[in-house]
């Protein structure tokens, strides 16, 4: 069967918006592998080290909100285009950094910009082509998400064995290329004209006391979640952080025009409980692969090569599904998907809950394969029914909260393992000699994360179907 227009995709377009959606989860799963390398050219100690790792989520989080908003009022092709030619070449400088301060400043820069990709890249993508088609879109658009979070670990591997970490900078200098160069040349031509303000307008109509709350109040969110195991004040960072963003909800609630629309959760039961559903699955996903890896490496004391082909199968399976979930999504409702997701991710959390020092690795093989299959089963169709609740002129608010979502579940997830250990491990070393302790506190946080997302299979079920709303309008 020859495809029809509504159904033809878009090949420039969705191999821009899809590179750029690579690149920032293979930098972020990559830059942890060459941590080692970069403390010893640089001579850090492990507080330098880990900002070095933290300082892009941070500003890359503090700012997606307020480019949210600037997407839908200035023209998002142009902000997908600056963000990723900035972006691509912040990449460069931080392969040439001369000195540890440089590579921070260049890291930030690479976070700030990347937020301009995120609230962009699904908007574009998605309003560029039908309906129709959108599910499939959106898999795609996941699956490469997820296959930058796989081969990071892996393909940075050995590239700082061969030649150093400024080689990963390096690469990821050279897919952005690929992508500015299609974005710059290629995409202006066949995207759809935005009906759109001036920049200065934009600007001039931006929330801009909303956009202070925002950006402080998830940056200490972020930072205090990174370091909440250093003591009693990122503690209080973090909580200082909370306290910001209720203000922020509170100020949006009664601004004339808001940076977010937070009263859309509300309005619209698909945008708000798929959004709650998001944020919950992050909650309890993110750490798994830090508390499996602790698992595995001194509790089973396999070594770091075998414990990185084990916890690969996550994300690959995850690859796998969010393809097939995606194109599902088209005609099955994607409710249905994403709570079955939640389902089995809530399964897996909870099986995790029960191993001991004896289980088989078969068993954690099968069950990461079982997580990896729930999440690429939620992900896709869940970001499906959050784009779909909305018109195409809220489009960039949409993206942004979904990665605000992300982030902010990524956040909580840390926060939760890092309260659990303190709980039991008082400040003792995560080795084999404290192993009973380190598994209890595992156990722990898995059997918590899994009665959380007890209450995200709730929301994905309350959140109503999609397709009823389309018909209707």
């Amino acid at each position: 069967m020859e495809r029809t227009d509504e159904q033809k995709i878009n090949k420039n377009i969705l191999i821009a918006t899809t590179t750029s959606s690579f690149l920032v989860p293979f930098m972020s799963s990559a830059i942890n592998i060459a941590a080692p390398d970069i403390a010893k050219k640089f001579n850090l100690v492990a507080e330098n080290l880990n900002l070095v790792i933290t300082i892009f989520l941070l500003f890359s989080a503090a700012f997606i909100l307020p480019m949210g908003k600037l997407s839908d009022t200035f023209d998002r092709t142009k902000i997908f285009i600056t963000g990723l030619i900035s972006f691509t070449i912040s990449t460069l400088m931080c392969a040439i950094a001369p000195n540890i301060t440089v590579l921070f400043i260049f890291r930030a820069l690479q976070g700030f910009f990347s937020a301009f990709v995120f609230v962009t890249s699904i908007a574009i993508l998605i309003e560029n082509h039908s309906p129709k088609i959108r599910g499939r879109l959106l898999g795609i658009n996941t699956a490469t998400v997820y296959l930058g979070t796989s081969i990071g670990p892996f393909l940075g591997g050995i590239l700082v064995r061969l030649f150093g970490f400024r080689s990963i900078f390096l690469f990821a200098f050279l897919v952005g290329s690929v992508a500015s160069f299609i974005s710059l040349f290629l995409l202006k031509k066949e995207i759809k004209v935005q009906q759109h303000t001036s920049l200065a307008e934009s600007l001039k109509n931006l929330d801009k006391i909303g956009a202070i709350f925002s950006i402080v109040g998830l940056f200490l969110l972020i930072y205090g979640a990174s370091t909440f195991e250093l003591g009693k004040t990122p503690k209080a960072l973090f909580f200082l952080g909370g306290v910001l963003l209720i203000l922020f909800v509170g100020f949006e609630l009664a601004t004339r025009n808001p940076l977010l629309d937070v009263k859309l959760f509300v309005k619209i039961p698909q945008f708000g409980f798929s959004n709650l559903a998001a944020l919950i699955n992050y909650s309890c996903t993110f750490s798994a692969s830090y508390l499996l890896s602790l698992y595995l490496q001194i509790v089973k004391a396999l070594p770091a090569q075998v414990v990185g082909s084990i916890l690969i199968l996550q994300p690959i399976s995850q690859v796998i599904t969010s393809l097939i979930s995606g194109r599902a999504s088209e005609k099955i409702e994607p409710r249905k998907l994403a709570t079955a997701g939640m389902v089995l991710t809530t399964a897996g959390l909870f099986i995790f809950s029960l191993f001991s020092s004896k289980t088989n690795i078969v068993l954690v093989i099968v069950n990461l394969i079982i997580m990896g299959i729930g999440f690429g089963l939620f992900s896709s169709p869940n970001t499906n029914v959050v784009m779909s609740s909305v018109p195409q002129s809220l489009y960039g608010a949409a993206s942004s909260t979904i990665s605000v979502m992300r982030v902010m579940g990524q956040a909580f997830s840390m926060a939760i393992v890092s309260f659990i250990f303190s709980l039991y491990l008082k400040g003792a070393k995560l080795s084999h000699e404290n192993y009973l302790m380190i598994l209890k506190s595992m156990k722990i946080s898995f059997f918590v994360f899994s009665v959380l997302s007890i209450v995200g299979i709730v929301a994905s079920i309350k959140r109503g179907n999609i397709y009823n709303q389309e018909n209707s309008n």
